[in-house]
């Protein structure tokens, strides 16, 4: 379910592709994705807020994971 009101005009560049990476993964965290795509940390929380935002992921659960949809 994505969020109307997200920007999606102003997502990261790399955005998709973390999308991508985390419908395959149970567990998206900033240092995995920084490591996975060798960006900065605080880059990669970014990201994870916008992901959260825009409703393609929930935030996170109990243990890192993620309801998927």
């Amino acid at each position: 379910m994505n969020n109307k009101t997200f920007d999606w005009n102003s997502r990261d560049p790399l955005f998709d592709e973390v999308v991508a990476y985390a419908r395959g993964n149970q567990r998206l965290t900033a240092s995995g994705i920084s490591e996975k795509f060798c960006i900065g940390f605080e880059r990669a929380n970014r990201i994870i807020r916008q992901i959260e935002e825009s409703g393609v992921l929930t935030a996170k659960e109990k243990d890192n994971e993620r309801i998927q949809d």
